[in-house]
């Protein structure tokens, strides 16, 4: 006997989008290591290298809720990353960004699975990391603009973001 979902296919919908969203998020990241390291922040690099990890892990905590509603995420093909990075201050920007979106698109996606308190309190584990990350990059932000572009300044931010 083959499991029923017991989901509606609405929310599978949802479900599938976030996959993607977490996805892209890990491309991404791993896409903005490359290019901080290309510009000599290597704490930078390591940071958004576990930043990269900690999405494939969203992802993968997507897969087994789905697993354990009875259907299975579909694994969809990422779009190319071709945000440019000029500067540090460039990639934790488009890092907030991302973080924001993620975040709005999660408050979203909860609004649409009132009918389902299951998936609801799945989701909302989601909202939680979205807050937390998007504040921590706006306090990164606020520190960036701190140093205005003082290379010591941002290069002792790095070497934190790297400890």
């Amino acid at each position: 006997m083959t499991p029923t979902m017991i989901i509606s296919s609405d929310l599978k919908s949802i479900l599938d989008e976030a996959v993607h969203a977490e996805l892209y998020a890990s491309n991404l990241y791993k896409h903005i290591a490359n290019q901080v390291q290309r510009l000599g922040y290597l704490g930078a690099q390591k940071f958004f290298l576990k930043e990269s990890e900690a999405e494939l892990e969203h992802y993968q905590l997507h897969a087994q809720f789905q697993n354990d509603v009875g259907t299975a995420a579909k694994v969809p093909m990422i779009e190319a990353m071709t945000e440019s990075v000029v500067s540090f201050s460039d990639a934790i920007e488009l890092a907030y960004d991302t973080e924001l979106e993620l975040y709005n698109n999660y408050k979203s996606w909860y609004g649409q699975a009132d009918k389902d308190p299951v998936v609801q309190q799945f989701l909302l584990q989601f909202l939680e990391l979205q807050r937390a990350s998007v504040g921590e990059y706006g306090d990164l932000l606020a520190r960036i603009q701190l140093v205005d572009g003082d290379k010591a300044g941002m290069l002792l931010i790095d070497q934190e973001l790297g400890a």
